[in-house]
């Protein structure tokens, strides 16, 4: 549970999302157990008692009975989903249940009863989507939670449920009296003290939270912002330590321990608080004070902005690089290869920076490189757009002769200090622009690889607790940015990943968006999205409508279209039957199975045929045909339903059209059954004379309805009747 001093899993246990398909780890629940601080009503601007009954145990008692569910609903970051799992710790420790469970809300807009799982003695958490972009959940939900406790209390299992205020005043009519409580708030002194006694038990906690300016701080901070301040707290105390061990180089275990005490004095406590208050207001009256300096040079200034980006970076790399936004931002080409520009060291000095013995800079102040960004970024609008393109721009250099590494490693590791500043930046300050350039810049130059590493970025943002509200939005306008390539891409691979799987009602509505985009390597990403989704079946039925929609859209079938139905036409199924995706049911027999209908299926079918005739083998026409005749051959209920797509799909009669969809059809049958590394079959034969049968009795009866529509039995100008 506890590695180098930090507690596993603690950087994420707060406001956690967690992968639906696999029940909540007992370490993850001890983990919150360290951590949670327990919810106490307010009164008068002032908590009660500690000796008083908190609403923890009020909200836990509501939950002992069988069937039970309850409603925590509360603003994101209020720490709704750590009292939720606490609770669900509280229920296992009880022996009430036997494991905890997320659930998945999935794509539409009302929650069945039927949804939830028949296994017994569990404990489910199901945070609701938000209302976005034309989707909002049924106002009937509330109503529903007297369903969901009928089926929960036989099999002796529980639910809560997390919402916002807002949306549970709209969807909570008709609910159990007694399924909303309202819970009050964690003391934020009592936040500060669990997470720093769980990942630095030696850390005085009592001394600093004495001190006033302390509890100014800390007074009426969400937990969200508490855990800011806690983190600020830890950087100050391990400046202050990491300055005495290295003045104490020589001493001994005992006398190396009496040193470190100093950085837990009065004296020392009050600096590091002063230092914790100076960042939360971004350093600025000190910042100004350092560029005004006399004598402070724009090399420098430079070097203070490389340095904040890059940071964890080896010194010499940082050099490099403040070498190229000099340049950049001012056009000057400073030479740091020889002896004219300050050196190293003397820039290390000039930033109030540390170098370690592995050559890394340490700031001696908390916040100092993110507070340096904000004042450079303020400071400097006339700037932006130059240091926007050096940043996404540095790790495509080719390496500088000053870099102390320049293999594709290291390379790699820089592309992933810059993409994590990236993220951090436009998820704390509500700024993409750094990020955006990153993407876009990355995009346009696929031989040095770094895509692969941008889209992992935003798809571990879009999951993670912190960062997840903000990248979710930003994805939702950025699929909808149709003049580019590269942020609709982005979009859509991100929906192909963890993303995908974890928010999928979110990631379809979101590539309804990217799938209006012209570009064809959007459409090609959209396979894998459409692939991930179709994992959820709750999800089937509204995904499968828009990519019918899709292939009846003129601008978009014959790419959007027909990649994103060739995605679930030309691959088989999860159950090793060669049964094409699209057909292969989860058979729970429930209502949720999926059965597109025929009419569905046909259009499908219809844009991919729309490829064409040619050289058969290859293609995703080819792939398509060539599996479903083979489910046909091998799984006979599945026969007529494939024959009988497949006729319906080329039967648009008296068209061009249709004579194009069938030739198409009967070359791929023909390839189907003898081609190159294909020997000739006598089984496979059958059913495509079979299937030409059926092809040719409709092309007889358009034959006949042109002849009686003719009214003198001779072919009417500009039909098939071939």
């Amino acid at each position: 549970m506890v590695n180098n001093g930090e507690m596993i899993a603690v950087k994420n246990v707060f406001e956690q999302t967690l992968d639906t398909h696999a029940p909540i780890s007992a370490g993850y629940l001890d983990v919150v157990g360290e951590v949670y601080a327990e919810l106490y009503v307010k009164q008068d601007g002032d908590y009660f008692a500690r000796t008083e009954r908190s609403t923890f145990i009020d909200a836990y008692s509501l939950l002992e009975p069988d069937g039970s569910v309850l409603v925590i609903s509360r603003p994101p970051g209020t720490s709704r989903n750590i009292t939720a799992y606490a609770l669900m710790a509280r229920l296992m420790e009880s022996g009430l249940i036997k494991e905890v469970w997320p659930l998945s809300f999935g794509s539409t807009s009302i929650f069945p009863v039927k949804r939830l799982p028949r296994e017994h003695h569990r404990g489910y958490v199901l945070e609701l989507p938000p209302d976005e972009d034309g989707f909002q959940i049924h106002d009937s939900f509330g109503s529903n939670l007297r369903d969901v406790r009928d089926h929960l209390g036989p099999r002796h299992s529980r639910l809560i449920v997390i919402t916002t205020p807002e949306q549970w005043r709209r969807i909570g009519r008709g609910a159990p009296e007694d399924v909303a409580p309202t819970l009050g708030a964690a003391r934020p002194a009592d936040v500060t003290e669990r997470w720093l006694r769980a990942e630095e038990p030696n850390f005085p906690v009592a001394a600093w939270l004495k001190r006033p300016r302390m509890k100014a701080l800390l007074e009426g901070q969400s937990p969200t912002e508490v855990l800011r301040i806690v983190e600020l707290m830890r950087e100050a105390r391990r400046t202050a330590l990491r300055a005495i061990t290295e003045a104490s180089v020589g001493l001994d275990a005992l006398q190396l321990r009496r040193a470190e005490a100093a950085a837990d004095t009065d004296e020392a406590i009050d600096k590091q608080v002063a230092e914790v208050a100076a960042a939360r207001d971004n350093w600025e009256d000190d910042l100004h004070e350092w560029h005004e300096e006399l004598g402070r040079t724009s090399f420098q200034r430079n070097f203070l902005v490389t340095a904040a980006v890059l940071r964890g970076a080896p010194v010499g790399h940082i050099y490099a690089k403040a070498a190229d936004l000099s340049k950049a931002l001012e056009g000057d080409t400073v030479e740091v290869t020889g002896q004219k520009a300050p050196g190293v060291i003397a820039m290390t000095r000039a930033i109030h920076a540390e170098r370690t013995k592995e050559g890394v800079l340490n700031f001696r102040r908390p916040h100092w490189d993110d507070a340096a960004l904000e004042y450079f970024w303020t400071d400097r609008p006339l700037a932006r757009v130059r240091f926007l393109e050096w940043l996404a721009q540095a790790p495509l250099d080719e390496p500088k002769l000053a870099m102390e590494s320049v293999d594709v490693d290291y390379r790699r590791a820089l592309a992933e200090r810059i993409g994590d500043f990236a993220v951090r930046w436009a998820v704390r300050h509500r700024r993409q622009e750094p990020l955006e350039e990153m993407v876009k810049t990355w995009h346009k130059h696929p031989k040095k690889g770094l895509w692969p590493l941008a889209t992992a970025l935003l798809d571990d943002a879009a999951v993670h607790p912190a960062s997840a509200p903000y990248i979710h939005t930003m994805l939702l306008a950025w699929a909808g940015r149709k003049t580019e390539a590269a942020l609709p891409l982005a979009v859509v691979s991100v929906c192909a990943g963890k993303f995908g799987r974890t928010h999928t009602g979110k990631a379809l509505r979101r590539l309804r968006h990217a799938a209006e985009s012209e570009h064809a390597e959007v459409a090609e990403a959209l396979q894998d999205a459409v692939r991930t989704l179709w994992a959820d079946v709750s999800v089937r039925p509204l995904l499968f409508k828009d990519i019918v929609a899709w292939c009846g859209n003129d601008k978009i079938k014959d790419t959007v279209g027909r990649q994103t139905f060739a995605a679930l036409a030309t691959v088989a199924g999860p159950d090793g039957l060669d049964i094409p995706l699209i057909l292969d049911n989860p058979g729970r027999g429930d209502d949720e199975d999926f059965r597109p209908s025929p009419e569905e299926l046909v259009k499908g079918w219809r844009t991919l045929l729309r490829e064409g005739p040619g050289p058969t083998g290859t293609r995703q026409v080819d792939k398509a045909v060539f599996l479903w005749l083979d489910a046909a051959l091998r799984h006979h209920p599945l026969k007529d339903v494939i024959l009988h797509t497949l006729r319906k799909a080329v039967d648009v009669r008296g068209t061009e059209e249709g004579r194009v969809l069938r030739e198409t059809l009967r070359a791929c049958a023909h390839g189907w059954v003898q081609g190159e590394d294909r020997p000739f079959s006598d089984e496979r034969e059958a059913v495509r004379q079979e299937l030409g049968a059926l092809l040719d009795e409709d092309l007889y009866a358009a034959v006949q309805e042109q002849e009686e529509a003719s009214g003198a039995g001779t072919s009417v100008k500009g039909t098939d009747t071939a």
